[in-house]
């Protein structure tokens, strides 16, 4: 049975850029919603990326994507739950609509997709990495809901790392700062040059997937050297 790695949100960003960055050594699974946008990551990469086409906030999508691996007879031994979604709105601007989209994707989406890959991670030992965000502790105006979610992936991760002590799977969680890519609204004034790369970010989650069974990257904070904002 072949290993790979499942790489959320991989259709452009932080999910691109890991995909290239592991393409060498790995064999991965890239998913994402933008079919077009997979088939040329795909073209790209060649025959070691393999692509599925899945939006992880509808019932029962999480679950597809593991089946549909074990399917074509592979197993996950690491999993990226890179997609998320950001959205800014001040406590007074906040709908019900605008929390339940940033939940659905940032919390409850990693939370099955995990859920469902377990039983292939346990099976030879594998890491998780989950990417979260320097707002979990940075306040940021407009990015409550954001935040939250954010915190919310921590928390978990953190439960879930003491949950699997001793089973082989490993829980890493990484928190980039200022990134450029396509998650900035493209109204907001923001100055590019001084963030961090995508391929800053994916660098330090390769680091995560290929360390020594000895050790575990708990949480680490990619920030770009000289602020961002």
């Amino acid at each position: 049975m072949q290993s790979v790695i499942l790489i959320t949100g991989a259709t452009s960003g932080i999910g691109a850029a890991i995909a290239r960055a592991l393409i060498a050594d790995h064999h991965v699974v890239l998913v994402g919603r933008r079919r077009e946008r997979l088939a040329s990551l795909i073209a790209e990469l060649g025959e070691r990326a393999s692509a599925i086409v899945a939006d992880l906030t509808q019932e029962g999508e999480p679950a597809r994507v593991v089946t549909e691996i074990q399917r074509v007879g592979q197993r996950i031994t690491g999993l990226v739950n890179n997609a998320g979604v950001f959205a800014m709105a001040t406590g007074e601007a906040i709908t019900a609509a605008h929390a339940e989209s940033q939940w659905r994707l940032n919390v409850l989406a990693p939370l099955l997709l995990t859920q469902a890959a377990l039983p292939q991670l346990r099976a030879g030992g594998g890491t998780i990495v989950n990417v979260s965000s320097v707002a979990v502790e940075s306040a940021f105006s407009g990015c409550g809901v954001y935040a939250g979610t954010k915190a919310a992936l921590e928390a978990w991760s953190c439960s879930l790392r003491e949950e699997l002590r001793g089973s082989g799977v490993r829980v890493a969680i990484i928190a980039p700062g200022a990134t450029d890519t396509e998650i900035w609204p493209s109204a907001m004034p923001v100055d590019r040059s001084r963030m961090c790369r995508a391929e800053d970010v994916a660098a330090v989650i390769r680091l995560a997937l290929t360390l020594p069974a000895s050790a575990n990257l708990d949480r680490v904070v990619v920030a770009p050297p000289g602020g961002a904002l």
